[in-house]
């Protein structure tokens, strides 16, 4: 379950031109649809397992993840509660963030710039055609060591959000194809199908 909350994980100049770029990126992501790739790698190994998707991004940091490959996995964010269902295992796990938790998850920080600088130290510098934006937690017990987005400067999508966890786990997300897509509110709900078994993660 941590994984999955780091999933919202997840995104050098004046600090007003850090959190321009930041909310462009927020701005630009409501309200579109994109295809993912989705490594990790633990710590000590060289060979990641991936996997694969679509998310679906409301204004954030309303998400749906909705994964394909290797096994049909879903992942849905409303801003305050969280819903992950495996198939497979006939079961979904619901849980809550609170603010505090919220402190650890960049992602849903992105399109609030006072929460994001009370929580994160932010830098950002040009890089191959890219925008490199670093967000470094204040506090050193955070559930992330750093966090890195790739972000292009004519769109302002993310491209790629890459991050080490305390425990020297690696983690990234590849970004494509995006393009606009509906987002009503209760795409970023989800009610179990009759028979599934409904856990309480909080």
């Amino acid at each position: 379950m941590i994984r999955l909350f780091l999933i919202l994980t997840f995104i050098t100049t004046t600090l007003s031109a850090q959190n321009t770029e930041l909310d462009k990126a927020a701005a630009a992501m409501s309200n579109m649809e994109a295809s993912f790739t989705h490594r990790f790698t633990a710590k000590g190994f060289k060979t990641s397992q991936t996997e694969s998707g679509s998310v679906v991004f409301g204004a954030l940091p309303k998400m749906r993840w909705s994964y394909t490959a290797p096994e049909k996995k879903l992942f849905v964010f409303d801003g305050t509660q969280s819903w992950f269902y495996i198939p497979a295992d006939n079961q979904v796990t619901l849980g809550h963030v609170s603010d505090a938790r919220k402190g650890e998850l960049p992602f849903l920080l992105l399109g609030d710039p006072a929460a994001r600088d009370k929580h994160f130290v932010v830098k950002q510098q040009n890089r191959g055609g890219s925008v490199i934006t670093t967000l470094q937690p204040r506090n050193a017990r955070a559930l992330v060591r750093n966090v890195v987005l790739s972000i292009t400067p004519s769109t302002h999508l993310i491209s790629r959000i890459e991050y080490t966890d305390r425990e020297g786990n690696r983690t990234s997300f590849d970004f494509s194809g995006y393009h606009r897509r509906a987002a009503p509110a209760e795409l970023f709900r989800f009610d179990a199908p009759a028979g599934v078994q409904v856990v309480r993660a909080d």
